[in-house]
């Protein structure tokens, strides 16, 4: 029996950076994994985002062949980065055996078992479809499957909100389909503050993507080659395919780890604790593997945690301190706490706003839309704890804001740095000149 000190089962984003995270730490560290190195979830990311060498009069199929190229090329390089870091790399169906050991059944028949003093489970998870939106082959399909699809759909309904179903509308929509976009929350982003909310919402009609939000799918009805929708309000309308992109489930391995003694919740959840430990001791769960689909840095970031504690650190994680950035046009990004959640911190939040428009030229190839900032302190300390950012440098700017936060950085740092005229920080600035103004408001 092959010995390791954590054993990584799943080779997706989260865990390659849990792996090569636990390698860096000196461990040494296998990593099982039945298909191509994270080539599922790179799909499921970029299905509708490869830009590389795309004329808008691309067909689908040859845009596919692009994208399938491109994601070869990302699983290569995971692969060799993993080779690089000395992490033993097994190509097979691995499962849960015990607390410290992996059963993997590998295409050629031989059976392995791999023992390890900690185990980390990233092995995803599936849509989950209710009764209401049953899948069917086709017609009602989840967004892993936009990849395969044989030609995109004239109209579409992308079912759910947050980042995932943002990005799909958005993707299908720069496609050239119709596109509606249905969400039981009343925001797209829970997350962010209401004003851009508004903001986001606003954009997304602009570009007749048909928003509505706060709404359950009540039936479907099959007429010929198009679906008739009904909402509960009694909104009715019609379209050609059903994506899910929001409820997740956890995956069927996760009954058998069940059996170990991992706690799950609804819908075949695995529950993990701030450390990413399951309710088994040396046991870990990241990325999608607990039920929900998790942006690229929140899937590294979950990784790398666990990966320091089943190494023996001590690390929790903060969801609200992971930097998020949605690619929509332009970006949407926020990190730390908004003015909802800041209270459940115990800051007592004040915010500075800033938009600037943009007034270039009609014919200018990209979006006539300046940005929008946020910069969230709390009044006692004066400290920057939270931002929310529209700008098409919103991702550039995050992990660079991130560190500011952690450090300490005060409104009057932030709203006092020197810019010149034009700088791209200068809507930050102006948001925390606005901030220090409220401040020092009554």
């Amino acid at each position: 029996m092959e010995e390791f000190d954590v054993l990584v089962l799943g080779g997706g984003l989260a865990g390659v950076s849990a792996a090569l995270r636990a390698a860096e730490l000196g461990g040494n560290i296998c990593l099982i994994e039945r298909d191509p190195i994270g080539q599922a979830g790179f799909q499921r990311r970029n299905a509708l985002f490869i830009e590389n060498g795309i004329l808008p009069s691309m067909s689908w199929e040859d845009y596919k062949t692009i994208l399938n190229s491109e994601t070869e090329r990302y699983s290569q390089l995971a692969g060799e980065k993993l080779n690089a870091a000395g992490v033993s790399v097994i190509e097979g169906e691995g499962r849960l055996a015990s607390p410290t050991e992996i059963s993997v059944q590998k295409s050629d028949g031989e059976h392995l078992l791999l023992k390890g003093r900690s185990v980390i489970l990233a092995y995803g998870s599936v849509s989950r479809f209710s009764s209401t939106l049953p899948r069917e082959d086709g017609i009602v399909i989840d967004i892993d499957e936009i990849s395969k699809l044989p030609a995109l759909p004239e109209k579409v309904l992308v079912v759910g909100g947050g980042p995932f179903a943002s990005e799909t509308a958005l993707g299908l929509n720069r496609r050239g389909c119709k596109v509606f976009l249905c969400y039981e929350e009343k925001e797209l982003f829970p997350q962010m503050d209401s004003d851009f909310n508004v903001e986001i919402e606003r954009q997304f009609k602009e570009k007749k993507i048909k928003i509505l939000p706060g709404k359950k799918l009540i039936s479907i009805y099959k007429n010929g080659d198009e679906l008739e929708i009904t909402l509960e309000t009694g909104i009715k309308f019609s379209v050609h395919q059903i994506i899910n992109a929001g409820d997740r489930a956890g995956m069927d391995d996760n009954a058998v780890a069940e059996k170990l003694g991992v706690r799950l919740g609804e819908h075949q959840k695995i529950f993990v604790d701030d450390s990413m430990m399951t309710s088994l001791p040396g046991v870990y769960a990241v990325g999608s593997s607990a039920g929900e689909l998790t942006s690229d840095t929140l899937s590294q970031e979950e990784g790398k945690v666990a990966a320091e504690n089943a190494m023996g650190k001590k690390r929790i994680l903060n969801r609200e301190w992971v930097p998020q950035t949605v690619r929509l046009v332009p970006d949407v990004a926020y990190v730390g706490c908004s003015m909802k959640t800041a209270p459940f911190q115990g800051f007592h939040p004040v915010e500075g706003v800033f938009k600037e428009d943009f007034t270039g030229a009609e014919n200018m190839s990209f979006p006539k839309t300046g940005g929008k900032y946020k910069v969230v302190a709390d009044k006692r300390s004066r400290l920057i704890v939270g931002v929310q950012i529209i700008s098409h440098q919103a991702a550039d700017w995050m992990p660079i804001l991130l560190l500011l936060i952690k450090k300490g950085v005060t409104v009057g740092n932030l709203a006092n740095s020197i810019t010149s005229e034009g700088s791209k920080i200068r809507g930050l600035c102006e948001a925390a000149r606005n901030c220090s103004r409220a401040l020092k408001s009554p």
